[in-house]
């Protein structure tokens, strides 16, 4: 079993953070080729580079006229019809050339067109006319990685370093893919596919490296860090210490991470990539105070200042360093690039640290970019805190936009049935209705909480303007058909919206409990117990059990009623209607539950 398969989430995400991975495969391979090549440039500046597209020269013999007028045609096609049906012809024109100008126009056109074989098919054509071009091999490795055909990666891989070309975008490509399991397996055994020569590569190597920390491995990944740092002919890259530095940490080595990290910090001065997990590390080491200083001396501009410092601040709060936490705050630039709300959330997030409730609050309650429905959020909880839970739906109503409300009001209506005032829930509901009349969420909400709170009235009259609306919605035909089934004789009109519902939707649980409950009420126990059953088997909720005990119970199936009920008090030990119901017909088993 490849060893990735094991992989720890935990440090994947954790690497993924520090790495500041966030590509995408197809739809951003052609920005992964040229950002390659701009990476590369900057970390070994003395070494020739291979040219983005674009930059590559070939002689190529004059364009005769057939060719004009055939590149013209392409032209019109891609522009008329798209890059899928332009690129056969643009294949044909390119591949009869031998131009790398109109080979790379050829491999945009396949990109743009999202499909593989002909991103592949163009690769393969650049290799035939430049068969050292590094962007090449980069976008065929993708193509070969993406589809699991490790084999063939591993001879491009080959073919590659036989052709002088570094094999630097292995690496790359791996650090933008560590949340794909699949291409991270497939990479790893493509390492293992590749001929001795070619897996003593330092990029093979690195690769390799990565892929033990990701798996786990952190002794293994340390050993080959350390055996490539020692080597004098390695290139130094932060990637490099990095994996080593996470492996180093995630064997509590805590102490050596840190040496990693300052001494490439030395190595590499001002590397934001350095300095965050350097910074993160000497927190949780108890030395706050040096990730501060570290972070004032460091030389970054502006937007690098502003991302390490907020990362900085996140990581103090998180410890509980608050005081600490706004100190790095107030070096943040003046020009924060966007970036206020996250400063202010923070900020917020430091003083409630420090119990100053009500600055908290204050500054919480500027926010209205991205983080507006966090911080409301946010504040709901605080105000809680401090027993003013009856100000917080006219805060949550003056700071929500119309389009989030639906969405914010469940979130905030879901916080006060937590804490047991469902009274504030149904009012916050029942006053976002009154502003947005037209969300039938906010309209199926109210009814639901309105049954909970017993004015099953209103329940009816909101779910029959619903139906109204939409009266072929099963699930408002079930709430319908259910509330009449519980709050009112109309048996008979109560299982028609309920068998409606049923109709629409045979597979709802919710739907099959509302039947088999139906019939336990007609008296029609068979068919209740058959329903109830189905439903239980697809959904094993409290309710659900609450039902189906009775319906067994009153057949005398009595070991069958207790052993559904006993199988959701060990989920559910608080639902009310299981409790009433096991209360009503067998309080023993409450009693032996406890």
């Amino acid at each position: 079993m490849p060893a990735i398969l094991r992989r720890q989430h935990y440090t994947v995400s954790k690497c993924a953070r520090a790495f500041g991975l966030l590509t995408t495969w197809l739809h951003a391979s052609l920005l992964f080729v040229c950002a390659y090549l701009l990476v590369a440039c900057t970390q070994n500046p003395e070494k020739p580079q291979p040219q983005a597209l674009g930059e590559q020269t070939v002689a190529t013999s004059p364009s005769s006229n057939d060719t004009l007028s055939g590149l013209l045609n392409a032209e019109f096609t891609l522009q008329r019809e798209g890059p899928s049906q332009a690129f056969e012809t643009f294949y044909r024109l390119a591949s009869t050339s031998s131009d790398i100008r109109l080979i790379e126009r050829l491999t945009r056109i396949a990109i743009m067109s999202q499909n593989p074989f002909y991103i592949e098919r163009s690769a393969n054509l650049w290799l035939s006319v430049v068969p050292n071009s590094e962007p090449a091999f980069s976008l065929k490795l993708q193509i070969l990685i993406k589809n699991n055909r490790a084999e063939e990666a591993a001879t491009l891989l080959t073919n590659a370093l036989r052709q002088q070309v570094s094999l630097r975008f292995l690496a790359l490509y791996l650090e933008d893919n560590i949340r794909d399991n699949d291409q991270v397996t497939t990479i790893e055994n493509a390492i293992m596919a590749l001929p001795p020569e070619t897996r003593r590569d330092q990029y093979v190597k690195l690769s390799y490296a990565h892929i033990l920390l990701l798996s786990g491995e952190y002794q293994a990944a340390i050993d080959v860090t350390n055996a490539l740092l020692s080597s004098p002919d390695t290139e130094k890259s932060e990637a490099l210490y990095l994996i080593l530095a996470f492996s180093q940490k995630n064997l509590e080595k805590t102490d050596k991470a840190i040496q990693t990290l300052q001494t490439a910090s030395s190595t590499i001065p001002n590397n934001i990539r350095l300095l965050t997990p350097l910074m993160e590390f000497l927190v949780a080491d108890e030395q706050p105070n040096n990730a501060f200083i570290l972070y004032r001396t460091a030389q970054l501009n502006t937007a690098e200042q502003l991302q390490v410092g907020i990362n900085l601040m996140s990581t103090l709060i998180d410890h509980h360093q608050a005081e600490l936490a706004l100190t790095t705050a107030q070096h943040f630039p003046k020009e924060q690039l966007g970036l206020s709300d996250q400063v202010q959330y923070l900020t917020a997030i430091a003083l409630a640290q420090q119990k100053k409730m009500t600055d908290a609050i204050s500054i919480m309650y500027r926010i209205t970019g991205p983080l507006r429905a966090n911080a409301t959020s946010q504040m709901a909880l605080w105000l809680y805190d401090i027993g003013k839970a009856d100000e917080i739906n006219a805060m949550v109503l003056s700071r929500t936009l119309r389009e989030n409300m639906p969405e914010q009001v469940a979130a905030i209506g879901a916080l006060h049935e937590e804490k047991g005032r469902a009274d504030l829930s149904y009012d916050l509901s029942s006053r976002a209705l009154s502003a947005l009349p037209e969300s039938n969420a906010l309209r199926y909400h109210k009814a639901l909480l309105a049954d909970r709170l017993g004015q099953w009235q209103v329940t009816e009259h909101e779910l029959r303007v619903l139906l109204k609306k939409d009266p072929d919605n099963a699930q408002y035909l079930n709430a319908l058909g259910y509330t009449l089934l519980t709050r009112t004789s109309r048996l008979d009109e109560a299982m028609r919206y309920i068998e409606l519902a049923y109709e629409k939707s045979d597979d709802d649980p919710a739907i099959i409990d509302s039947l088999g409950w139906g019939f336990f009420m007609k008296g029609e126990l068979e068919r209740s117990t058959y329903y109830l059953k189905k439903a239980w088997s697809i959904l094993p909720d409290a309710d659900i059990a609450a039902h189906y005990g009775e319906s067994l119970w009153k057949q005398r199936h009595y070991k069958e009623a207790i052993v559904v009920w006993e199988a959701a008090l060990t989920t559910s030990p608080n639902a009310p209607l299981l409790l009433n119901t096991i209360k009503r017909l067998s309080p023993s088993l409450l009693e032996d539950s406890k």
